[in-house]
C-alpha cells in the first residue's frame, strides 16, 4: 500500500521526532550502560561481602585459637615456674645431704682414730700385764721357795731367833700384799680399756649407720633432683612449643585482621561506587524521562496533524492508509519508541493507536506502574489498570491473543454482522511492516484468531 505524502512541514516535524527518538535511544543506551556498570559493582560487592563474611568467621576463630594458645602458654609458664621451684628445692636438699654426709664422715674418721688408739692402748696394757704377771709369778715362786723352808726349818733349829722368824714372816706378808695390789691395778686397767673399746666400737657402728643413712638420703635427693630436672626440661620444651604456637596464632590473627580491614574498606568503596552509579543512573533516567516527554509531545502533535491530513485527503476523495500512514510518518524503526515499545512491532502500533484515538493519550509500556510488555500480557495488564476486557469486538478496540511465544495485538477497524472483524496491524503478514485483514473469524483460534478485546 502506498503511504500518503506528507506536507513539507509534517515531513520536517517527522524528521524532528525521528531525531528526538535517536536522542532518546542514546539516553536509554547511556542508562543501560549505567545499569550494567551498577550490576558489575553489585556483583563485586556481593563477592567482597561474601569474602568479608568468610574473613570475619576466620578472624573469630583466630581470636579464639590465639586466646587458647596464650592461655596454654601462660599455664605452661606457671608449671615451669613451679617445677623450677621444685628443682631448686631438690638441689638445696642435695647440698644439705652432702654437707651432712661430710659431717658424718668427719665424725666417723675421728671415731675410727680414737678406736685405733684405744686398741693400741689395750694391746700395750695387755702386753705389760702379761709381763708383770710373769715377773710376779717368778718373784712369788722365789719368795715362796725362800720363805717356806726357812719357816719350817726355823721351828726345828736354834740358829734363828724368834725375832728373825718374825721379820721373815712380816716381809713375806708385805710382798704378798704388794703383788696383790699390782694385780688389782692391772685388772682395773684392763676393764677400763675393755669398756672404752666396747664404747668406741658402739660409736663406730653408729657412725657407720649414720653414714649409710646419709648416703641413702643423698641418693634419694639426687634422684629427686634428676627427676625434677627432667620434669623442668619437659615443661620448658612445652613452654617453647606453646610460645611458638601462640606466635603462629597471633600472626594468623594479625593477617585475618588486616584482610578483614582491607575487605571492609573495599566493600565501603564499592558501595560508594554503586551509590554514585545509582545517582548517575537517576540523572540519566530523569534526562530520559524528559526526552521521552518531549518526544511524546512532538509525536502527539505530529500524530494529530497527520490524522487531520488523513481526514482531509479522505474528504477530498483520496485513498486513506487506514491509520498506518501516521504511524509510519513518526516511526524510525530503530530501538524503542517514545511510549516504551519497540518500533515496528504489533504492540508499538497498537499503543500508538490507543494514544492517538482514545482518551488514554498518555498510554505507555508502564502505565500506572503496570508493565504491558509483549502482547501476551496485554489482557491481564489492561484489567490491572481498570480497562474493560471481554469477547465483544468493537471498532477502536484492541484485538488480543495469547497463542504463540509473545502473543499478538491488532486494531479493530470494522465489525460485521456475521461476527467477523477487520483489523489493521503491524508485524503479522508483513514482518516489521503494516498490513490489514478483512472478515477475520477471530474466535476460530490459532494464530489468525484472537482471545478477546481490550476497550480503552
Amino acid at each position: 500500500m502506498r503511504l500518503p505524502q506528507l506536507s513539507p512541514d509534517l515531513a520536517r516535524r517527522a524528521r524532528h521526532v525521528a531525531s528526538g527518538a535517536v536522542v532518546l535511544a542514546i539516553v536509554a543506551g547511556a542508562g543501560s550502560a549505567g545499569i550494567a556498570h551498577a550490576e558489575s559493582d553489585k556483583d563485586r560487592q556481593n563477592r567482597l561481602e561474601t569474602a568479608l563474611a568468610t574473613s570475619q568467621d576466620s578472624l573469630k576463630n583466630s581470636k579464639a585459637e590465639a586466646a587458647t594458645a596464650q592461655q596454654n602458654l601462660t599455664t605452661s609458664q606457671q608449671r615451669l615456674a613451679s617445677q623450677q621451684a621444685v628443682l631448686s628445692e631438690a638441689k638445696s636438699d642435695v647440698a644439705i645431704a652432702k654437707q651432712k654426709d661430710t659431717q658424718l664422715a668427719g665424725k666417723l674418721a675421728a671415731a675410727q682414730d680414737a678406736l685405733t688408739k684405744a686398741n693400741q692402748a689395750v694391746a700395750t696394757g695387755k702386753a705389760e700385764l702379761d709381763a708383770d704377771r710373769k715377773t710376779y709369778a717368778t718373784s712369788m715362786n722365789r719368795l715362796v721357795q725362800q720363805s717356806s723352808p726357812l719357816q719350817s726349818i726355823a721351828v726345828f733349829t736354834t740358829n734363828l731367833t724368834t725375832n728373825d722368824m718374825n721379820q721373815r714372816t712380816q716381809w713375806s706378808t708385805v710382798a704378798t700384799n704388794v703383788s696383790k695390789e699390782a694385780v688389782e691395778e692391772i685388772s682395773r686397767k684392763v676393764v677400763t680399756l675393755q669398756a672404752a673399746e666396747k664404747a668406741q666400737a658402739g660409736a663406730t657402728r653408729q657412725a657407720a649407720e649414720r653414714k649409710k643413712d646419709s648416703a641413702a638420703h643423698l641418693q634419694t635427693t639426687r634422684t629427686l633432683e634428676q627427676e625434677a630436672e627432667s620434669a623442668a626440661e619437659a615443661v620448658a620444651a612445652t613452654v617453647k612449643l606453646n610460645a611458638a604456637t601462640a606466635a603462629q596464632k597471633q600472626a594468623q590473627l594479625d593477617a585475618d585482621r588486616a584482610r578483614t580491614s582491607s575487605l571492609t574498606s573495599q566493600v565501603s568503596q564499592v558501595k560508594t561506587s554503586i551509590a554514585r552509579a545509582a545517582a548517575r543512573q537517576a540523572a540519566a533516567a530523569k534526562a530520559e524521562a524528559e526526552a521521552r516527554r518531549q518526544a511524546e509531545a512532538a509525536s502527539n502533535k505530529l500524530a494529530t496533524a497527520a490524522a487531520s491530513a488523513d481526514r482531509t485527503r479522505s474528504g477530498s476523495g483520496q485513498s486513506s492508509s487506514s491509520t498506518a500512514g501516521s504511524y509510519g510518518a513518526v516511526a524510525n524503526y530503530n530501538g524503542v519508541d517514545p511510549w516504551g515499545f519497540y518500533w515496528g512491532q504489533c504492540v508499538s502500533y497498537a499503543a500508538w493507536k490507543v494514544r492517538s484515538t482514545t482518551n488514554w493519550s498518555n498510554f505507555q509500556n508502564d502505565t500506572n506502574g503496570v508493565h504491558f510488555g509483549n502482547a501476551v500480557n496485554w489482557g491481564a495488564a489492561a484489567r490491572a489498570i481498570g480497562v474493560r476486557v471481554d469477547t465483544s469486538p468493537s471498532v477502536g478496540s484492541v484485538a488480543w491473543r495469547t497463542s504463540g511465544y509473545a502473543g499478538h495485538v491488532a486494531w479493530v477497524t470494522a465489525v460485521h454482522g456475521d461476527g467477523t472483524i477487520d483489523v489493521s496491524e503491524y508485524n503479522f503478514e508483513v514482518p516489521g511492516g503494516f498490513d490489514t485483514r478483512s472478515r477475520v473469524n477471530w474466535s476460530s483460534g490459532g494464530s489468525a484468531g484472537f482471545d478477546g478485546f481490550i476497550h480503552f
